[in-house]
């Protein structure tokens, strides 16, 4: 199955002039019964657009998409192959040993 991306919210907080001074995101990513959202703020050095001034693509790269993708494989590979439990044996009988 495909791994689907999806938007949950992009916040601008912005200045006196309107411009955005920092992004609050969230993206979402699912792969069949499997979800995870990431969230992230990432301020603006030097604001100077609206949040109109945006484009998709230009916000989802100051959140560092290439590090979400990774980070999903890896959470969802677990999700995939979970780790092997170990059990605890209660009916051991510690006077079995010498």
């Amino acid at each position: 199955m495909a791994i689907t991306k999806e938007w949950v919210s992009a916040k601008p907080k912005v200045n006196a002039d309107g411009n955005v001074t920092e992004w609050s995101v969230e993206y979402k990513y699912t792969d069949g019964d499997f979800s995870h959202t990431f969230s992230k703020s990432e301020k603006i050095d030097v604001p100077s657009k609206a949040p109109s001034g945006y484009s998709k693509s230009e916000i989802l790269g100051l959140m560092d998409e290439a590090h979400w993708d990774d980070m999903f494989n890896k959470k969802n590979n677990v999700h995939k192959n979970p780790p092997v439990a170990d059990t605890v044996d209660n009916d051991f009988d510690i006077n079995s040993l010498s």
